[in-house]
């Protein structure tokens, strides 16, 4: 049988992911702390008299800038469905947090490869190849549909609930973001993926909408000879398993 060989762009993709998932832990452990105070007894807050916004500095002052693209516009008397067309729908939800709350089966079937769930050797045959599990939490991508330029852009940030991403700028301008590699594949009158770099969406069809109900995260060690190749290709990832 002949060697599988990861490409160069797969690696620096599971690299990426493995590194974002330490910087998110680390965002978050230190939000955490800042949120008790750095782990000190807070006493009670002394009264103060209220200020007005004359009285505070400009930057306290200013209302939240919101990210050139995106606007805060909550739907307003609940949310519809955009389309039963499937395209016509993912591009509202694509530019949407509300939709994508909304639309997000409760709950949705996630599967990854088990090493990377638990830290395993990859290609291991003592362990089975995949792990699935569930969660009841909106998926919110950070994929966008640029109707200027009629294709799908990357984000740096995603959208949240009462959040609505328009491709301009408040003085109307577009703001460009880097279109990203992706493809839909019908799978029948009910179900469609979304086919991203190493990683598969699906979206169903239901009576009343289309829902993301499943994701699948691909194996980028997926075809590698145990155990020499496979623990080979893993070495680049060494400095992200280390303890700082």
């Amino acid at each position: 049988m002949a060697t599988r060989v990861v490409s160069g762009t797969r690696r620096a993709w599971l690299a990426a992911r493995v590194l974002a998932g330490r910087i998110g832990l680390a965002m978050a452990m230190t939000a955490g702390l800042a949120a008790c105070g750095g782990g000190k007894a807070a006493g009670p807050a002394p009264q103060q008299a209220p200020m007005d916004a004359s009285q505070l500095p400009a930057a306290a002052a200013a209302p939240r800038k919101m990210m050139p693209g995106r606007i805060y516009a909550p739907t307003q008397g609940g949310v519809t469905c955009p389309s039963m067309d499937f395209e016509t729908f993912l591009h509202a939800f694509f530019n949407s947090g509300d939709l994508q709350v909304r639309y997000t089966a409760k709950p949705v079937v996630y599967k990854v490869p088990y090493h990377d769930y638990h830290n395993t050797e990859p290609g291991d045959p003592a362990n089975p190849q995949w792990q699935t599990y569930e969660r009841d939490r909106p998926m919110h991508d950070r994929y966008r549909y640029d109707s200027q330029l009629r294709a799908y852009v990357w984000d740096s940030t995603r959208l949240r609930a009462g959040q609505r991403w328009t491709g301009v700028d408040a003085s109307g301008n577009h703001v460009p973001h880097p279109v990203t590699e992706l493809q839909l594949r019908r799978l029948s009158e009910t179900e469609w993926e979304v086919l991203t770099p190493g990683r598969i969406t699906t979206f169903t069809r239901r009576p009343d909408c289309w829902y993301l109900t499943a994701d699948w995260s691909l194996d980028p060690f997926e075809g590698c000879r145990w155990p020499d190749e496979c623990r080979q290709l893993r070495e680049y990832e060494a400095p992200y398993y280390q303890d700082d």
